[in-house]
Formats: C-alpha cells, sequence, structure tokens
C-alpha cells in the first residue's frame, strides 16, 4: 500500500510535535511550581499565598486578554495545545513565578538584587512571549511585534502586585485571619 503524504499533511505534523513539546514542557514546568509553592510558606502564611496565587494569577491573564483581545496585537493560535499551554503560561507559571519575587522582597537581600529580581520577571515574561510568537503559539497580525507595550504591562503587573501584597498583610492582620508574623 502506498500512502501519498501532501505538504499540508507534512507540516501539520512538523507544527505539532512543537506544541506537544511547548505543552508538556509548560505542564512540567507548571507541576514544579505548584510543588515550590509551599516553601514560600517561609515568609508568607499558606493563606496569604492562596489570596496572592489568585490575584496574580487573574493579573496576568487579565492584562494579556485585554491587550490581545481588542487589537488583535498578539493572538494565541486557534488549536487547543496552544491554548492550553497559554493558560498554563499565564494562569500558572507567571503567577507563581511572581509570587517567587515577592518572596524575594520579603528577604533581607540588597535593594539591587531585588530591583533585579523584578526586572527579571518582567523581561523574562516579554522574552517567553518573543519565544512563543517564534515558534508559532502566539500569532501576531500587525507587521511588527513591539515589546515595549508587553513590558510596560508586566511592570503595571508587578507594581499592583506588591501594592497588593504590602496591603493584604495588615488587612488579614486586622481581620485576625493572621495572628503572629513567624518568620517574617
Amino acid at each position: 500500500m502506498i500512502v501519498n503524504h501532501t505538504k499540508e499533511d507534512i507540516s501539520n505534523k512538523e507544527v505539532v510535535s512543537p506544541m506537544v513539546s511547548i505543552f508538556s514542557l509548560f505542564l512540567l514546568l507548571s507541576i514544579l511550581l505548584i510543588v515550590s509553592t509551599k516553601y514560600l510558606t517561609k515568609r508568607f502564611d499558606s493563606f496569604e499565598v492562596f489570596i496572592l496565587f489568585m490575584f496574580t494569577s487573574y493579573n496576568c491573564q487579565n492584562f494579556f486578554y485585554l491587550l490581545s483581545s481588542p487589537y488583535q496585537r498578539l493572538r494565541v493560535v486557534e488549536e487547543h495545545l496552544p491554548f492550553w499551554s497559554v493558560r498554563l503560561q499565564y494562569g500558572i507559571i507567571f503567577p507563581i513565578l511572581l509570587l517567587w519575587v515577592m518572596y524575594a522582597l520579603r528577604t533581607e537581600i540588597k535593594l539591587s538584587l531585588k530591583i533585579t529580581v523584578c526586572f527579571s520577571w518582567v523581561a523574562g515574561g516579554v522574552l517567553i512571549e518573543k519565544i512563543l510568537l517564534l515558534l508559532g503559539v502566539l500569532v501576531s497580525n500587525s507587521e511588527s511585534w513591539y515589546p515595549s507595550i508587553d513590558f510596560v504591562l508586566a511592570m503595571i503587573v508587578l507594581v499592583i502586585s506588591i501594592t497588593f501584597m504590602e496591603i493584604l498583610r495588615p488587612l488579614l492582620k486586622k481581620e485576625k485571619v493572621l495572628t503572629d508574623d513567624g518568620d517574617i
């Protein structure tokens, strides 16, 4: 039996393989990051980690979809694996990494190192978007992609999340959800 493969069949196989690899990588990274959240309790209460995760996850997803939906500047390829890869990226990976940035901000490290950690989160997010754009998970309908827009939005998410973190602890103490500081 001779099977004739068209160019379209071959190109679909080439596209599926990287998409499966990207999804698998993001799923593995998500699982590792979820497991790592138990170590955040050295600086945060477990309830505080939960609330901060929900807040940062909402912010990361909201800013991506806020920007991509009306302008079609960056959008997800309309297939299942890219869709779920981006959901993992903005719903789990970026928010938990942001929690680790907040963890670093609560430690006694130098201010310059804290700024470097914050900048690394912002720049890393933009770099990941560029890589996903090159790999075909994200698509841009414009002639060129301007990472400065994503850079500014990531900084806004960072500032809002840090502000929320600073407001949350006193509020939880006032409401008697948190009673002692522990190691904080």
